[in-house]
């Protein structure tokens, strides 16, 4: 099914899915993409589930997937394994797929920005992978330059 229905019409080849001991793919931190290949479930989330000018994902799926369900602490809140984050001044959102070990897929659609990180970082605190990104490069995109002082 994830071939047929979508991997195979985002392009997504090389993969590995781990399987659980039942056989079932561990959806709970068990697959392996490409940095490109991330981009590109960031891609399809950004752009209401449409690819190629295809409907691949349903734009309800994808509303209901990035909607508040359950207050993760320190600002996150969880949508169907999205993480969401307001930021800035005024809000405005920022979702996130949020791997193991800091594998992450950040999307902030008012700048049309999709940021994928592919760092290892079993052992520590994965705030920075999941924070600093969103402080230093948007403000970049910006003429005031970046909030964590790196120009």
């Amino acid at each position: 099914m994830r071939q047929k229905y979508l991997f195979t019409p985002l392009g997504i080849e090389h993969y590995y899915w781990k399987p659980t001991p039942k056989g079932l793919p561990d959806t709970e931190g068990g697959l392996f993409l490409r940095a490109e290949d991330l981009a590109k479930i960031g891609y399809l989330y950004l752009h209401n589930g449409v690819w190629g000018g295809k409907q691949i994902v349903s734009a309800d799926w994808v509303k209901q997937s990035l909607t508040p369900a359950i207050d993760a602490g320190d600002g996150w809140k969880y949508g169907f394994q999205w993480g969401l984050l307001p930021h800035g001044n005024p809000q405005r959102l920022m979702f996130a797929g949020l791997g193991f070990g800091g594998q992450t897929v950040q999307v902030v659609p008012e700048e049309n920005l999709i940021m994928v990180f592919t760092g290892w970082n079993i052992l520590g605190n994965t705030n920075s992978i999941e924070r600093d990104p969103i402080k230093c490069i948007l403000p970049g995109l910006r003429p005031h330059g970046c909030a964590l002082g790196i120009h």
